[in-house]
């Protein structure tokens, strides 16, 4: 099973990351990330990400972190 994370990235990074193909999700809490990606097609990323001045980082997704899954109130 491939290990999935998430990568953080500042909302000025956003269009660079979708140029990479990336698909950034935004939120007021979370700020700007690309959810549930494999680990090494986020440190590509990430090194590109860098290259172009951008500062990224990889957060590990928890299980309970996928936006998709329902939440009990």
């Amino acid at each position: 099973m491939t290990d999935l994370v998430d990568i953080a990235l500042p909302a000025a990074a956003q269009a660079t990351a979708e140029t990479l193909g990336l698909r950034v999700q935004r939120s007021v809490t979370s700020g700007a990330r690309v959810r549930q990606i494999p680990r090494d097609e986020a440190e590509l990323a990430i090194e590109y990400l860098r290259e172009w001045g951008f500062s990224a980082r990889i957060v590990d997704g928890a299980p309970g972190d996928n936006p998709g899954t329902a939440r009990a109130a």
